[in-house]
């Protein structure tokens, strides 16, 4: 027979062991806040100050030019090395180098197909607080063949960077959890702009948006349009 007394004494039972299992998720939550913060501390740099100095160094070109160009791309990507490689350095000789653009880069790492790909990009933002971060991405893309098949981007590192790069601190950021932030961060807004794969070039003047590229393009289509652009 049920008996109201006898759900009475079980209530306060089941509301104690909601309270010990919500206790323990805060817990954990916090915990491992202050563990991500704790890392973040003894690496030197906030959150804030990571980002603003990353992105600095992500940027090549004319800072007070009409038109920006936005790259996002995936360093295990086969189109977006072939991009770096072969039609990159035009860009950069025609319109980065004359002012007449603002170059800069986003991380956008397609991780179901492309497994080390986020890993490239934590080190290469990594190597932005040293002033290397357009070298080691340089690095990254024309020897992707040497890391992308195994994935230790540390000893890929060590051995094609020792000597132009501090490799403990940037071990030591990248343990930090800032890129990750970072990265993921980039990925969110890369999705919110519709960015389906890589590599995606946004073309704005000022700050309307004047084209948007997605895939590889070759440079002679990809001057007819700056070309436009710049006028």
């Amino acid at each position: 027979m049920f008996n109201m007394f006898n759900m009475f004494r079980i209530l306060p039972s089941k509301l104690f062991i909601f309270k010990q299992i919500t206790f323990v998720i805060i817990f954990l939550f916090l915990g491992l806040a202050f563990l991500n913060n704790a890392d973040s501390e003894a690496y030197g740099f906030s959150y804030k100050n990571f980002d603003k100095t990353v992105n600095k160094y992500r940027q090549e070109g004319n800072p007070n030019a009409n038109v920006t160009v936005i790259l996002y791309s995936d360093y295990q990507c086969p189109w977006c090395r072939k991009f770096e490689e072969k039609d990159l350095p035009y860009i950069i000789k025609d319109y980065v180098k004359t002012g007449k653009i603002l170059m800069e880069y986003r991380d956008f790492p397609l991780t179901l197909i492309h497994p080390y790909a986020f890993k490239a990009a934590e080190y290469a933002d990594c190597a932005a607080p040293q002033g290397k971060y357009l070298q080691i991405r340089s690095l990254l893309y024309r020897r992707q063949n040497n890391w992308s098949t195994v994935g230790d981007l540390y000893y890929f590192l060590k051995t094609h960077a020792k000597g132009t790069i501090n490799l403990k601190k940037l071990e030591s950021c990248v343990k930090s959890g800032l890129p990750e932030r970072l990265i993921k961060s980039n990925m969110a807004a890369g999705t919110r702009l519709m960015v389906t794969g890589t590599p995606t070039l946004f073309i704005y003047r000022g700050l309307i948006l004047y084209k948007k590229l997605v895939g590889y393009r070759p440079y002679p289509q990809i001057n007819k349009i700056l070309k436009n652009a710049v006028k």
